[in-house]
């Protein structure tokens, strides 16, 4: 196995806390009680870059019994956020000393622009990567290959030298089939604290 010199890390969940049963409470309570095919494809197209965020409110208020505001169905979608446990943050600082890092998250700009204006720690955590890839930006989501490739040529990196980490299963086997290692990160047994122990048990460092 080569040896990894290049590690593409996941966000939400791996490294920021979500809750995303809060965000479905949020909109039950706005009269919401069944996501339909089109919410889905919204959001696929809002996470791709596809179509505007008031584009996309407008398809969510539609799905809504009564008129709801702008901004309680934002606060609604972004209930889910939380914040970025310092210890994980250091242990990138550790991590950055040795590989080069970079972010691949599937969002959007609503979400992007709470974490910041919330998330005190957020600009700190972003610092430790070279680059930082929001799917919103790129045209692509994961576990679409497209995105991968993306990564890999614009900083010319060797597949083979590469992990993907992802909490979601799907999206950390994409991975492979554009010949990066994966580990998905099971979050109902480890967190990313675990991945120093992954790393060495797996021969990677």
């Amino acid at each position: 196995m080569s040896q990894i010199k290049n590690i593409i890390f996941d966000y939400g969940g791996v490294f920021l806390l979500l809750d995303e049963e809060k965000t479905y409470e949020a909109f039950r309570k706005l009269g919401l009680l069944f996501i339909s095919q089109q919410l889905v494809a919204s959001n696929n197209d809002f996470q791709r870059g596809r179509i505007t965020r008031e584009l996309f409110i407008e398809n969510l208020k539609k799905e809504l019994p009564y008129p709801t505001s702008s901004e309680k169905i934002i606060d609604a979608w972004c209930a889910m956020l939380g914040g970025l446990p310092q210890q994980r943050i250091d242990f990138l600082k550790k991590l950055k000393t040795k590989y080069r890092l970079f972010l691949l998250s599937n969002t959007d700009d609503i979400h992007i622009e709470r974490v910041t204006k919330t998330v005190p720690n957020a600009t700190e955590f972003l610092s430790n990567f070279e680059k930082v890839y929001y799917s919103q930006n790129t045209g692509y989501r994961k576990p679409e290959r497209e995105i991968f490739e993306l990564v890999i040529r614009e900083n010319a990196i060797n597949p083979s030298e590469t992990l993907f980490v992802d909490d979601v299963k799907e999206n950390a086997e994409a991975a492979s089939v554009v010949g990066i290692h994966y580990h998905w990160l099971d979050l109902s047994k480890e967190t990313v604290l675990d991945m120093e122990d992954i790393l060495e048990k797996e021969n990677y460092k």
